[in-house]
């Protein structure tokens, strides 16, 4: 008899156990998301919104997985590469920590960006950017990325 009931009790805390697993997911996904933008409006997307839709749709880091060493790499590489300004030292954080908390790996977790330098020129560059282009190239713009 004991080696049933000690099943049984595996069983049941076997099932309690998921029942906490999905309890935890459901709790995940209960955060509203922005009609507007699709994000998740967890602590700091409003920041996040602020400072990185202004460039590119939010679509860009919706569908990308990353951590925070990722998300941090992407943001040097946006100052370096992209034309995005520096950011105070909190925000960035902030930001970081928003991304790779609600945009981190998962079982769906994608690649690693294709380096710029492998990418093809870009078809529908628009004259502004092809401006800064020649402007950063020649050194007339100033470097304020970190």
């Amino acid at each position: 008899m004991k080696p049933v009931s000690f099943y049984c009790l595996l069983i049941t805390v076997g099932f309690l156990g998921t029942s906490r697993a999905q309890d935890a997911e459901a709790g995940k996904a209960e955060i509203a998301l922005d009609p507007v933008t699709g994000m998740k409006m967890a602590e700091g997307w409003e920041l996040v919104r602020n400072n990185c839709i202004t460039c590119h749709s939010a679509q860009q880091f919706l569908r990308q997985k990353g951590t925070l060493t990722t998300w941090t790499e992407i943001i040097r590489w946006m100052q370096k590469s992209g034309g995005l300004w520096p950011l105070p030292v909190e925000a960035e954080d902030l930001i970081v920590k928003y991304l790779a908390e609600n945009y981190g790996p998962s079982g769906e977790y994608r690649r690693a960006p294709i380096p710029a330098t492998l990418l093809p020129e870009n078809p529908y560059v628009s004259q502004a950017r092809r401006d800064y282009e020649e402007k950063r190239r020649q050194g007339l713009l100033p470097t304020g990325a970190k």
